[in-house]
């Protein structure tokens, strides 16, 4: 699947995507699912750790099937009636006009997804593309979803990568949320090499 910043890809291998601070780019720290800007969003992410620093710089990924379970009933109830509005990251001021083009119109996904393989209910969006959640402003919707977040994400559903050269950690996006970390020393490289795979469009059952 076709990354979406191009400014990143790289040269010669358009589907490999560089995840490294050295052109400007700041570590993901927020949690997030990939690519909830497109129609079929990921079904997964492939990270392959090239260069890593000396400490720190790991990446977390969260069980979301977990959050969503451990939500009460009546919250669970209003989370399935909620969908958010997505579209590229307004923060980002290096994307290219054909990029915001190409992958910027509004998409509408459900907060909760079933996954499409074993039926599980997961907590599903990634706060800085979704615009607003259907019916509320983009301040409320923002101060919902991130206060959701650090209720639901414990650290007993959290799995912490710390990375070595050579490791590939390959992330259930219809399931999870991840992080990365990035608290290492800024004159070290961290550089990983991505690649997601095309997944359904999320639905919820």
């Amino acid at each position: 699947m076709r990354q979406h910043y191009s400014q990143h890809l790289m040269p010669g291998f358009p589907d490999i995507g560089l995840v490294w601070h050295r052109n400007g780019q700041r570590p993901a720290e927020r949690w997030h699912t990939d690519h909830t800007n497109r129609e079929r969003p990921p079904a997964a992410t492939m990270l392959y750790g090239v260069e890593i620093p000396s400490a720190g710089g790991g990446t977390s990924v969260a069980n979301m099937r977990a959050a969503y379970e451990a939500l009460p009933a009546h919250e669970r109830t209003r989370l399935e009636a909620l969908r958010t509005v997505n579209s590229l990251d307004d923060d980002h001021t290096d994307t290219r006009p054909e990029d915001r083009e190409k992958y910027g119109n509004p998409i509408v996904h459900p907060m909760v997804r079933t996954h499409p393989v074993h039926g599980s209910r997961a907590v599903y969006f990634h706060i800085t593309k979704a615009q607003c959640i259907e019916g509320m402003t983009p301040e409320a919707s923002k101060d919902y979803m991130k206060d959701l977040l650090e209720r639901i994400i414990q650290p007993e559903i959290v799995y912490h990568h710390a990375w070595r050269r050579g490791d590939v950690l390959v992330i259930d996006d219809r399931a999870t949320m991840h992080r990365a970390h990035g608290d290492y020393d800024r004159s070290q490289s961290r550089i990983l090499w991505r690649i997601i795979v095309e997944g359904d469009r999320p639905m919820l059952m």
